[in-house]
């Protein structure tokens, strides 16, 4: 078993064990889902932004702002084509970090969905 893996088994467990201790102190089920899918939604979030962050989204950008006014490069300074080219074409990287928060995060969801009914 991987580390993200054992780490989100966790985290899903963790969760079942406070809803256990709020369901043991009064609460309804209907706040314990809605607690459980407000944090799998947040979880979901930072895996999109863990993914969105190995995306190269501002590869091949050469803008320097120096008093409000767009300074070119140096004249012997070319941008590399094919470079960003390859760079921006390159496949999606889900590191360990997004996984963790994409299948956790999807475990809450479930879990609150199944809590609320």
């Amino acid at each position: 078993m991987k580390n993200w893996k054992r780490a989100a088994t966790g985290t899903v467990a963790a969760g079942l064990l406070v809803a256990l201790v709020m369901k043991i102190l009064g609460q309804s089920f209907m706040v314990i889902g809605n607690l459980l899918f407000m944090v799998g939604l947040v979880l979901i979030m930072f895996g999109g932004i863990c993914v969105l962050a190995k995306g190269h989204l501002f590869t091949g950008w050469r803008h320097l702002w120096h008093r409000k006014e767009k300074v070119e490069p140096l004249p012997g300074e070319k941008v590399p084509v094919r470079q960003v080219a390859s760079t921006k074409n390159a496949p999606i990287v889900v590191n360990t970090l997004a996984r963790f928060g994409l299948v956790s995060g999807a475990c809450y969801l479930i879990l609150g969905v199944v809590f609320t009914i």
